[in-house]
């Protein structure tokens, strides 16, 4: 008969093991350098798909991007087009501060997204307004983009309510060379 560890054993290491918290800065030597306002400027498509928390992918969609960069803003004009037929529009405003963070609106954004950049990494936190069943629910977007090549970029979203696990979102971002 196999020895098998006590739940209370199991659970106490889960935990532990999981309060190591990722750190932008755990990427700040990785390369290429992530420049925000030279990756988002000029045309881009996205191509992603929303998971439920079980790991099923329920939506997928497309998007056309296109970003403008002017002294410390960049305004980054989004069109979706989800795999149901729906279409939507972000506009998001990201404001570069003087410590090299950023900060971020849209409207379906409730209050201001915080981004800081470390190495090929972006890490933006923020709430957004999500529809569900006819109405809106507010969720917490923990968001983490990683350049991995000078025109591809990676991003994956987590999203919870109430510090539950609500929606994973996955996406590649590609510079459009014209």
């Amino acid at each position: 008969m196999r020895w098998a560890p006590p739940l209370l054993l199991v659970l106490l290491f889960s935990s532990l093991s999981t309060g190591c918290a990722v750190s932008v800065d755990d990427y700040r030597d990785e390369k290429p350098a992530f420049i925000v306002e030279q990756f988002f400027t000029g045309d881009l498509e996205a191509f992603g798909v929303v998971a439920e928390r079980s790991g099923k992918v329920v939506k997928r969609f497309s998007c056309d991007m296109h970003g403008t960069w002017d002294g410390n803003m960049l305004v980054l004009d989004e069109d979706f087009t989800w795999s149901d037929g729906t279409r939507q529009k972000r506009l998001w405003r990201l404001t570069k501060q003087p410590d090299g963070t950023f900060a971020g609106t849209a409207g379906d954004v409730v209050g201001t997204a915080f981004g800081e950049v470390a190495g090929n990494t972006l890490h933006l936190v923020y709430n957004l307004s999500v529809p569900v069943d006819g109405s809106t629910t507010v969720l917490s977007v923990d968001d983490w983009l990683y350049l991995v090549t000078d025109n591809v970029l990676i991003n994956h979203s987590t999203l919870t309510k109430f510090g539950l696990s609500a929606a994973e979102v996955f996406l590649t971002i590609r510079r459009k060379t014209h």
